[in-house]
């Protein structure tokens, strides 16, 4: 069969089955915008970054400037000095910096224990029923009230007087009211969990709900237990949700400073607590130096991420 080929331009205007019409229709100052792919590729990611550079690297960038100014007694100058990192290494907030990671751990951990059941049961057991979906947007309500009243709720169920103590005094389990229930670590531990669980809740059900159905059936074809499909099928497959989830609530609990505060009455304080009376009392470069070693810590978390299992594992969900 014959081909027409009268169509084609002798300028090479139509090759490959582009058009390239418009881009001859260019001044010759700017067609080499357009056919050098390089330039255009950085034409194309110029605006991105400077969105970037504009609402993420300018803020990062001035807490680092200001995380080795001179302390002033009402403010700071511009300068370079070490000494607001020193004031936060040489002193009892290193103390807390670390004891806010054992918490951020332990509350992974908590997250994992309470989160991977209810992941496990929306996104593998009730995976094609139709209430599954408006359950799980149930956990997403709370991020709909103010955080601040969210965690003065739960003074209603944990103090002397709360739900919690009340039932159990009307049982006749305990005499006097429990009163490590409030003001304590037990406390912020539990306003915590409950603020961050569907942080973990929502990655991790994300990654099984796309574990192929053939895959669990084969699984139990072959005679595998429930548990041992979850051991050897559901589990590796949903590590990518996992990761992210606890990246997400390790992430988080560096940055608490409010329940801290209401939960814990003045009696437990975390690495934020510090930042944010370091704020208040205009102590604004040791504030950035504090923020500027959480920073880092992130990076690092994150580079060890990479170095484990990639950045890659984040597009598997």
């Amino acid at each position: 069969m014959a081909h027409d080929n009268s169509q084609l331009a002798t300028d090479g205007s139509e090759r490959s089955g582009v058009d390239y019409a418009a881009q001859q229709r260019l001044p010759a100052v700017l067609r080499p915008l357009v056919e050098n792919d390089r330039l255009r590729f950085g034409l194309q990611v110029l605006p991105w970054l400077l969105v970037l550079a504009l609402f993420v690297f300018l803020p990062l960038a001035a807490i680092f400037v200001w995380s080795v100014a001179i302390p002033q007694p009402f403010g700071f100058e511009l300068g370079f000095t070490l000494e607001n990192y020193a004031a936060f290494i040489d002193s009892y907030r290193l103390g807390i910096f670390f004891v806010t990671i054992g918490e951020g751990v332990l509350l992974v951990v908590l997250s994992l224990a309470f989160g991977f059941p209810i992941a496990y049961y929306a996104g593998i057991r009730k995976r094609h029923s139709k209430y599954t979906f408006p359950v799980m947007l149930l956990f997403a309500i709370p991020f709909l009230t103010n955080y601040i009243l969210r965690t003065l709720s739960w003074i209603s169920f944990l103090g002397s007087d709360g739900l919690i103590n009340s039932v159990l005094m009307l049982l006749g389990v305990v005499n006097n009211p429990l009163s490590w229930l409030l003001y304590s670590k037990f406390a912020v531990r539990v306003g915590m969990l409950a603020s961050y669980l569907p942080f973990m809740i929502f990655p991790a059900w994300l990654a099984m709900s796309r574990i192929d159905d053939d895959i669990l059936r084969a699984s139990t074809d072959l005679g595998a237990s429930p548990l041992a499909t979850i051991r050897h099928i559901v589990l590796p497959l949903s590590v990518p949700g996992l990761l992210i989830g606890s990246v997400f609530v390790f992430v988080g609990v560096l940055g608490e400073s409010v329940v801290p505060v209401i939960l814990g009455g003045g009696n437990v304080s975390l690495i934020a607590t510090v930042i944010s009376n370091a704020v208040n009392s205009a102590r604004l470069p040791l504030a950035s130096a504090i923020s500027s070693v959480l920073l880092l810590f992130a990076v690092f978390l994150l580079l060890l991420w990479e170095y484990a299992f990639g950045l890659k594992t984040v597009g598997e969900i």
